[in-house]
Parts: C-alpha cells; sequence; structure tokens
C-alpha cells in the first residue's frame, strides 16, 4: 500500500480575513480545507491499521519461533542435562577407579620395594654362594689332585699287591673265587706230590646263617662234620685248614709241609658273626702281624682273599 501524500496545512492570516470580511461587509469564513485533512487522516488510520496487522503477524511469527525456540532450547537443556547425568556417573565411576588404581598403585609400590629388598637379599646370598661355590671349586681341585695322587698310589698299590698275591697263589697253593654274590670257590694246589697243579675244591655258600658246601671236588666224606662244626664256632679259616686236611688225607704219599700249613688262625678276626647277613662281611684275611674284615661285594674283584704275609 503507497503511503498517503504529505498533507502540509495552508498557512492563515486572521488579519487578512477580518479585513476581507469588513470590506465586503460579511461574516469572516476560513477554508479549513477538511477534505485533504479527512483523506490525509484517513490514510493515516489506515496506515496505523496495516502497521498494526503487520507488527501482530510478525509478533504472532516472533511467537511461534520464540515457542520453538524454547522447545529446542528445553530438549537442549533436558539432553544437556542427561549428558551431565552421565558425566557426573562417568566422573563417580573414574574417581572410584583412580581411588582402586591409587590403592593398587600403592600396593604394587609397596610389594615393588618388597621385591627390591627381596633381591638385595637374594643378591647378597647370590654373592654369598658363590664365594662358598669358588671356595668349594678350589677345595675340590684340591681335594681331586689329592684323590688322583692317592688313586694312582693306590694303583701302583694294587698292582704290586697284585703281583705279591699271584706268588702267594703259587706259594701256599690256595685260591678263593668269587663265583658269584655270597658263593665262594676255594681251590688247593701243591698237595700231590706226583701232580702239584692237581686242584683240590668246594664251593661254599655263605648267604644263610648256616653255610653250606653244594659241591665239593673231590667229596669228602667227614664234610657234614667239618660244616657243623664251622656253623658252631664260626671259624672260617680253621675251617678251610680243615678241609685242606682232608683232601690231603685222600693222598697215598701226602706231599711235604708246605708255607700254608705254617701258617697260624687270625684268631678273632676271622671269627664270622653268630648271624650272618647277606650284605655284611663273610670273608677274613689272615696274616701273621694283620688281621682285615673283606666285604663279599670286593670279593668279586679278588682271585685271593686271604692277605698273606710272612
Amino acid at each position: 500500500m503507497p503511503p498517503p501524500p504529505a498533507y502540509l496545512p495552508r498557512p492563515i492570516s486572521l488579519q487578512a480575513i477580518l479585513d476581507e470580511s469588513s470590506s465586503n461587509s460579511t461574516s469572516p469564513s476560513i477554508d479549513l480545507q477538511w477534505e485533504p485533512f479527512q483523506k490525509h487522516v484517513e490514510s493515516f488510520l489506515n496506515a496505523i491499521d496495516a502497521y498494526t496487522i503487520a507488527a501482530k503477524t510478525e509478533i504472532a511469527a516472533r511467537a511461534t519461533d520464540h515457542v520453538n525456540t524454547m522447545r529446542d532450547l528445553k530438549a537442549e537443556k533436558e539432553e544437556t542435562e542427561r549428558r551431565i547425568h552421565l558425566e557426573r556417573e562417568r566422573e563417580g565411576e573414574m574417581l572410584a577407579t583412580l581411588e582402586t588404581e591409587r590403592h593398587t598403585l600403592t600396593d604394587l609400590t609397596s610389594s615393588l620395594n618388597h621385591l627390591q629388598s627381596s633381591l638385595q637379599k637374594v643378591k647378597d646370598q647370590s654373592s654369598s654362594l658363590e664365594n662358598e661355590i669358588n671356595h668349594l671349586r678350589k677345595s675340590n681341585t684340591s681335594e681331586k689332585t689329592e684323590k688322583d695322587r692317592q688313586q694312582s698310589r693306590l694303583n701302583e698299590m694294587r698292582k704290586r699287591d697284585e703281583d705279591e698275591l699271584i706268588e702267594l697263589e703259587e706259594s701256599i697253593g690256595l685260591r678263593v673265587e668269587a663265583v658269584k654274590r655270597d658263593l665262594l670257590m676255594i681251590r688247593f694246589t701243591l698237595l700231590d706230590p706226583t701232580d702239584p697243579q692237581r686242584e683240590f675244591s668246594f664251593l661254599i655258600d655263605i648267604s644263610k646263617q648256616d653255610y653250606s658246601v653244594p659241591n665239593c671236588d673231590p667229596p669228602l666224606a667227614n664234610l657234614p662234620d667239618l660244616l657243623q662244626q664251622l656253623n658252631h664256632d664260626r671259624e672260617f679259616f680253621a675251617f678251610i685248614k680243615r678241609v685242606r686236611k682232608s683232601f690231603r688225607a685222600l693222598i697215598p704219599i701226602p706231599a711235604p709241609s708246605t708255607k700254608f700249613d705254617e701258617l697260624s688262625g687270625p684268631g678273632l678276626g676271622l671269627r664270622t658273626p653268630a648271624p650272618p647277613t647277606l650284605l655284611g662281611s663273610r670273608i677274613l684275611s689272615s696274616s701273621t702281624r694283620e688281621n682285615v674284615v673283606v666285604d663279599s661285594h670286593a670279593i668279586e674283584s679278588l682271585s685271593l682273599t686271604n692277605r698273606i704275609v710272612k
């Protein structure tokens, strides 16, 4: 709607109107130009009405926008409050987790300190053990050297004793061999003057409390009596001498006395214990100057258990 034309009032002079009415002898009158004024007023009122309608429309639109805005803001507020609540819950959980981790860190720190202390103790112990090991190694090396020296000496003595043993066996005509565990073969020679190398032997079982002779070559008629006497007095060396004497009695012309006949018994040194054991000492070696007990396991490495020194 175009704006109404500008209404400008016409200036009026009252003096001029009075002078004109006096000259014409008429009543003074003023032309107020009502119609233009009325049109102007109507145009003004129409403009006010149009402005009012436009303002109401704008206000209504703004009100709608405001309502929508408030609704959106309320929704955003609720969403924000919900997020704030969730964040507070997460914050509480994080604080609880941090507290737990703090306690865990404290425990781990304490454990670490304890482990470091234990590690230091272990290091100290390790150092002490290392020193002890080094000392033991040196001692072991020294002992090994000494043992090697002793072993070398023993080997020399063993070789010499073996040579002496062979000479003794040939000299006295007696050999004792371990057939197997707790079973001995005793062989005699130099009994028959017509055949000095002829063997007279018997096998004796020492595994039980009472001795037994499973085999005797040649057989002896008085062997049961000799065994009974052995099981009674436990004099093993005397038993060997009695058996050898019985073998000599089988020869029509006995051989002259040998070095074996000159040997005296070892006395108590050769007496076997009353209850013989399977693993105990069985055979005793005799000497005019020493009595030695020989273990049954060691017999297997010897051909003669009686080491006799003239």
